[in-house]
């Protein structure tokens, strides 16, 4: 039982099983109430895509700040971050209550409401996490995310049964979770004792704000441009492609955020990252070599031809690459130069749909230019990369109890972090 018991300790304290529980919850919450709450179930889907808003949101004002050690060293984080989350709580409802009187204007206030209700409940639980993976431990802080999963799907499947609203489920274990949270001592404020205002709060890190804005402007444009140019067809196939690499997704997203959590101490070789790179061939291999598992997705995707199913999955092999190394980027670029790399890699992205609508009039000339521009991409943040080392420039961490972070050359980043600190476990 000892090897087991180690290796679920081991899972827990990894941002895989986060991924992968978030992912199953939201599942779970959409197809229960496909079976037993259709009445709702379009309020339950936009709810779906709209809890996207508390996690970039919290990612970039609190997470990142503190993985690129921009926030004061006398500031309490606990209150820090919860003055961001009070912050962000207002827009956040006004977007999601907008967003469903447009997508769903044949439903009532109330529905808008409680639907935008687990959005904004979502926004405190995902700023603690960051403060307390940095003031207490990533242990602690990946059960904020994983007891709120667990504890959704089992409330989701009761109210399923009992005919209660499923798309509530969340709020119960939300507010149990914060309810745990917000007792006196169960987050330590850090080792300052500063309390920033709110507007200095989130100025940290509005730049890391603004350049995931302009990520998420391109992952809403991209399914619109690939209707534009190639039809229904385009959208249906890079829906299916993208439901099946969906494994892929989770280990991807695990393995950037304990980039995020790690900051400056992470490492490039880490167990996460390697499972991102088996599960990207384990999937290609399985779409490429089954007709038979592609018409399962969708019946475009199995006439599409193994051409193109080709070119994506190069495409997600550059994507990860990219997404690696914007990360690393960010962590140890100036904000300003980050908000510079960021901003240019998505003109490439851009410019690359810009090209799509002049030439490609098919689903593999679309995803051709999809493998093209993140190769572009690539190549774009590794000169980046060269011309941050070439500067000497560094951003200086605050005092937590954490290594600071001086000025030095990405080389010595790379070798110093072959192998982890003396002292500290190889996370998993």
């Amino acid at each position: 039982m000892g090897p087991v018991v180690d290796a679920g300790r081991r899972l827990q304290r990894s941002q895989l099983s986060v991924q992968a529980l978030a992912r199953l919850c939201s599942v779970s919450v959409f197809l229960l109430a496909s079976w037993a709450d259709t009445e709702r179930l379009a309020l339950v889907a936009l709810q779906g895509t709209l809890l996207a808003l508390p996690y970039t949101l919290m990612e970039s004002l609190v997470g990142r700040p503190l993985s690129a050690g921009l926030v004061p060293a006398g500031w309490s984080l606990d209150a820090w971050a919860r003055r961001v989350a009070a912050a962000a709580m207002l827009p956040v409802g006004v977007i999601g209550f907008l967003s469903a009187s447009v997508a769903l204007p044949e439903t009532g206030v109330a529905d808008r409401l409680l639907m935008v209700a687990p959005v904004v409940l979502q926004l405190p639980l995902e700023a603690l996490f960051w403060s307390t993976a940095r003031t207490r431990s990533t242990q602690r802080a990946n059960l904020i995310p994983q007891l709120v999963a667990v504890g959704t799907v089992l409330t989701g499947v009761a109210f399923a049964a009992t005919d209660v609203r499923v798309d509530v489920a969340a709020v119960p274990a939300q507010t149990a979770v914060l309810a745990w949270l917000l007792l006196p001592g169960s987050v330590p404020a850090g080792p300052g004792g500063v309390r920033p205002g709110v507007w200095a709060s989130v100025r940290v890190g509005s730049v890391y704000c603004v350049a995931a804005a302009v990520d998420l402007a391109y992952s809403v444009a991209l399914p619109s441009v690939a209707g534009a140019v190639a039809g229904q067809t385009a959208v249906v196939v890079l829906r299916a492609l993208d439901l099946a690499f969906g494994p892929f997704h989770v280990a991807l997203s695990a393995s950037t955020r304990e980039d995020i959590v790690a900051g400056r101490d992470t490492r490039w070789r880490t167990g996460t990252r390697g499972l991102t790179v088996v599960a990207l061939l384990a999937v290609s291999a399985v779409v490429l070599g089954s007709e038979r598992v592609r018409a399962l997705l969708a019946a475009d995707l199995a006439t599409v031809g193994t051409a193109a199913v080709a070119l994506y999955c190069g495409y997600k092999g550059f994507l990860a690459a990219a997404t690696w190394l914007a990360t690393r980027h960010m962590i140890w670029a100036p904000p300003r130069r980050f908000l510079v790399s960021a901003i240019g890699s998505r003109a490439i992205a851009f410019g690359g749909l810009a090209v799509s609508a002049v030439w490609a009039g098919q689903v593999g000339g679309l995803v051709l230019q999809l493998l093209l521009s993140e190769a572009l991409v690539v190549c774009w943040f590794l000169g980046r990369i060269r011309l941050t080392r070439g500067s000497g420039t560094g951003t200086p961490a605050p005092d937590t109890g954490r290594r600071q972070a001086v000025p030095v050359e990405l080389a010595d980043v790379i070798r110093a972090e072959e192998a982890p600190p003396a002292g500290r476990a190889v996370p998993f």
